[in-house]
């Protein structure tokens, strides 16, 4: 059975045969050890230790590379996860988000049969992408009625090699977590949830809808764009938006003072408003799905990676977050202990006495001074120190922040994340009474 046929929320594993499964897992054996004898190679060559580390990010990004798609998403989902691994690491797997290959298309592309879409093509017949990932690439074509419009393709045959190399995560994991010293980490719920979300990407029909509610939340944000979707031309294999002029990543010398706070300012308010007010949180904001415009305005794309809080979740997370803007710090080491999972030496004392201290370290300094990547990786520092392991579901949205400082931080270093998520907060834990008091 033809694994790119079945319906992308289908279960991958179900399909995956063993004796597929086998051979994949020889190959990827044999990659590993070959990646393994080149790393040797670079270890014995007696380079200084800053160049050996610079050339093991280097390594590693290769490595995971020649593995294929999923090992590549699977990376750059794993680059966010500062509470599981070291921020080294984290920032080597993150160089990921930019060398991914494009597929340009030679032949007429099948999925676009009976759509009437036609794709841009250069002199030599051949459609390159205007972006590539690692499950899909997004191309420049015209609509049956002249619309210049973007269409996100799955890359050819990726559905199966999916769900085979995600079958083989699951139980590799699955055996490494029995060795005596991964007991109590939660590997293989870490490989379950991020499988599920690689999995999940290649739902364009679950990603338009997701498109359309942010676009329709985000247009109660001034300077915060999210092209429509074309429903009429797209289905399962073909997701067809609004093409917009333009994008393309832009660095802040480009950029006004103002413009670039108002880019800012406007980035941060709609992520407060997917965190604390709607629900829908876009887990994904690296700088390759989130564009500056000339002029300031924001424009957020690919919403494959996407995550709905439940209310529950949702006033968990915004009264951390109060907490913490109030500097009381145990209150938010209890939030975080009501969500978590200890492991068999977990020290919840210790940890509720150096999570105290961090948050009393970081209320009432300057906004300046304030660094959301720095806080975040010590919370997650102090949670693995003290065998503590946060849920998912707290997890994400926390993360979604952390990727969204790092792209914007050095567009408007002095503007104060904490006071700008205040309004948003109230208004999520106090509704109507704090809007009829403001």
């Amino acid at each position: 059975m033809n694994t790119d046929t079945v319906r992308p929320h289908a279960d991958p594993a179900a399909t995956v045969p063993r004796r597929v499964l086998v051979g994949r897992a020889a190959a990827v054996l044999l990659i590993l050890l070959r990646g393994g004898a080149a790393f040797a190679g670079h270890t014995a060559a007696g380079v200084l230790r800053r160049d050996l580390r610079t050339r093991r990010d280097r390594w590693l990004v290769d490595l995971v590379t020649r593995l294929g798609p999923a090992f590549i998403k699977a990376a750059q989902l794993l680059a966010t996860r500062v509470d599981v691994l070291p921020p080294r690491v984290c920032a080597a797997l993150a160089r990921l988000h930019d060398g991914v290959r494009p597929v340009p298309l030679t032949g007429a592309a099948g999925e676009l049969r009976d759509t009437g879409l036609v794709l841009d093509r250069g002199a030599d017949g051949i459609a390159r992408p205007v972006a590539a990932g690692s499950i899909a690439c997004v191309y420049r074509a015209t609509a049956p009625d002249g619309r210049r419009v973007a269409v996100k393709l799955r890359r050819p045959g990726v559905a199966r090699q999916l769900a085979v190399d995600l079958e083989l995560m699951r139980r590799g994991t699955r055996l490494v977590a029995r060795l005596p010293r991964m007991r109590g980490l939660p590997a293989v719920a870490v490989v379950d949830q991020m499988a599920q979300a690689v999995h999940g990407q290649l739902d364009f029909v679950k990603e338009a809808r997701f498109l359309e509610e942010f676009r329709e939340n985000m247009a109660q944000e001034s300077g915060l764009r999210v092209p429509a979707v074309h429903r009429e031309l797209s289905h399962d294999g073909v997701l067809v938006m609004e093409f917009v002029e333009g994008l393309r990543r832009r660095e802040p010398h480009e950029f006004p003072e103002g413009t670039r706070e108002r880019a800012v300012l406007s980035t941060l308010r709609g992520i407060y408003r997917m965190l604390f007010i709607d629900g829908l949180v876009h887990c994904d904001l690296h700088p390759g799905n989130l564009y500056f415009l000339p002029d300031g305005d924001v424009v957020l794309v690919d919403a494959g990676f996407t995550v709905r809080l439940d209310e529950q979740t949702r006033a968990t997370f915004a009264w951390f977050f109060l907490q913490m803007s109030m500097g009381d710090g145990e209150a938010c080491a209890q939030i975080v202990l009501s969500t978590a999972t200890a492991g068999p030496h977990a020290d919840t004392d210790g940890f509720t006495r150096e999570l105290a201290a961090l948050v009393r370290a970081n209320t009432g300094v300057c906004a300046a001074a304030f660094d959301l990547v720095t806080f975040g990786s010590s919370l997650f520092d102090i949670q693995r120190r003290h065998d503590l392991y946060a849920a998912p579901e707290f997890v994400f949205p926390l993360l979604s922040l952390l990727v969204l400082e790092g792209t914007v931080r050095a567009f408007a270093p002095k503007v104060d994340f904490q006071k700008e998520a205040r309004p948003y907060l109230m208004k999520a834990l106090f509704g109507d009474a704090y809007r009829q008091t403001a």
